[in-house]
């Protein structure tokens, strides 16, 4: 009796220590970063910013979720992830910290770093990590078995993300998110047209998500989703539907989508005018699929009316977007569906593919090569084509903002004119007192240059690049400024 009172004893700081309030009272700072982060983020990473400096003596379990906050907030504004060694911290630390949710939270944007950095293999295993903890949170759950989703049907398993589709259907049904399961819907109808056996329910799967977001409000959205399906429809030979669908588009909002589809419908009934028009619209977006479409429309239109001249100029503008979309190509295989089993083979087996996985890297590396060289033999045809490509070099040879001369800046700014002749002018009639520094960011946007890479040039944070972008609308307009509100202005200066 004796010895099992000493033994209760004995558990009694154990069960204390399992049970107590592990919480860590945070800093006003990081609440307010906490409330932004979903629904406004950049005022989450001005919050986060005003905490730096007292940052390194903050708890542990506090620090961690400021770096967390950091990279959801980073991931809402669609800055690309370039290191995953923060968010393997932040994991290992909710691994031993024992706070579930954090810890699914933490996975979900382990899989989003992995996947801005293309490592997919990795980027499956922690979203699938994170959603076998079957943790309580339906909303986070729908977005983790979407993200599987996507990365499956990037890598053609095509089984695979439907059923992580319907996973996510569920879950966004249970918590009542109409606008995720509009998505879940559009998803479906997307896989449905890959699998290319399956066009009917394909069509049917476009129908519900934009009728749902229609009915729900989502007016943006639905227009979208009805430019994809007018797509849809005219690869299908439905090209009349295909038409009255994309001028319903326009009528409501710009879509280069739907200006692609009425620009390869007119070319296919012959009325090049038509045609013409809508290609030349496409090429006010800077997506490389829709103006490789474009491009290779008003190659047929010149070669029709036997301009061969114009039609080369075109072709060779075509063959350039070709090469870069053939660069965007995945560098790795797909996941095994069941990696636990993976864990069971043989060693011999393990060895047969580490062997053939190394000979797969060598060929790659020799294949990148060889591209390389061909690519360099065509240089100075295609710096012909795009006059920005000269200054552009410049910019991608440097690494600091001092390396880059007053000369640099002249050499973009006069390509940039050659090109856009009404971008630099238009600024400085929308606003007299553009400042040098936003011009510079306006001129390296224009380029295609990314708000990352931006701040390398600059020597300026991330967050600083995107408060540049969004004061700078509010400057010209008057309205309340954010990053895309600026991006999509300066698309539309050319």
């Amino acid at each position: 009796m004796k010895n099992v009172f000493y033994f209760l004893l004995l558990l009694l700081p154990i069960g204390w220590y399992g049970c107590r309030d592990r919480s860590v009272p945070y800093p006003p700072q990081l609440y307010r970063a906490e409330r932004w982060a979903e629904v406004c983020p950049d005022s989450a990473l001005v919050c986060l910013d005003s905490l730096a400096a007292s940052l390194p003596h903050l708890p542990e379990e506090a620090r961690m979720y400021c770096y967390l906050l950091r990279i959801k907030a980073e991931d809402k504004l669609y800055i690309l992830h370039t290191s995953d060694s923060l968010i393997n911290s932040i994991v290992r630390f909710y691994e031993h910290w024992g706070d579930d949710h954090r810890l699914v939270e933490a996975l979900y944007y382990q899989g989003s770093v992995y996947r801005d950095c293309n490592d997919f293999p990795r980027a499956i295993r922690a979203y699938r990590r994170a959603a076998e903890m079957e943790y309580d949170h339906d909303t986070l759950n729908g977005r983790i078995y979407g993200q599987l989703a996507v990365l499956y049907a990037y890598q053609g398993a095509y089984d695979a993300s439907m059923e992580a589709l319907r996973q996510a259907l569920i879950c966004h049904l249970k918590c009542g998110n109409d606008r995720g399961v509009a998505f879940c819907w559009r998803d479906m109808a997307r896989i449905f047209d890959r699998k290319n056996n399956q066009l009917d329910s394909a069509d049917v799967y476009y129908q519900k998500a934009y009728t749902l977001m229609q009915q729900k409000g989502f007016s943006w959205m639905a227009y979208d989703v009805l430019a994809e399906w007018a797509d849809f429809c005219h690869e299908n030979g439905k090209e009349e539907q295909a038409k009255d669908m994309a001028y319903e588009v326009l009528v409501h909002r710009s879509s280069s989508l739907a200006a692609s589809t009425l620009a390869k419908y007119y070319q296919r009934a012959n009325r090049l005018d038509s045609a013409e028009y809508y290609s030349l619209e496409v090429l006010k977006d800077k997506d490389v699929y829709y103006r490789r479409t474009a491009y290779e429309v008003l190659e047929n239109i010149s070669l029709a009316q036997g301009n061969p001249e114009k039609a080369r100029f075109y072709g060779d503008c075509y063959r350039m977007l070709s090469d870069s979309i053939s660069r965007m190509t995945r560098t790795e295989a797909i996941v095994n569906m069941n990696y636990e089993a993976k864990k069971s083979r043989p060693m011999w087996q393990h060895n047969v593919l580490a062997g053939t996985l190394l000979v797969l890297v060598i060929g790659m590396v020799l294949m990148v090569q060889f591209i390389r060289n061909r690519r360099k033999e065509r240089q100075s045809d295609r710096e012909n084509i795009c006059p920005v490509n000269d200054a552009f070099k410049h910019f991608l040879t440097v690494s600091r903002s001092s390396e880059l001369t007053d000369e640099y800046w002249s050499q973009l700014t006069e390509a940039i004119n050659n090109v856009y002749p009404d971008f630099i002018s238009g600024l400085y009639q929308y606003y007299p007192k553009l400042s040098l520094h936003e011009l510079h960011v306006c001129l390296l946007f224009k380029i295609g240059i990314s708000r990352t890479q931006m701040a390398e040039l600059l020597n300026r944070s991330v967050s600083s690049i995107s408060n540049t972008l969004s004061r700078l609308y509010t400057k010209i307009t008057g309205e309340k400024g954010s990053v895309q509100k600026m991006t999509d202005f300066l698309n539309k200066l050319v």
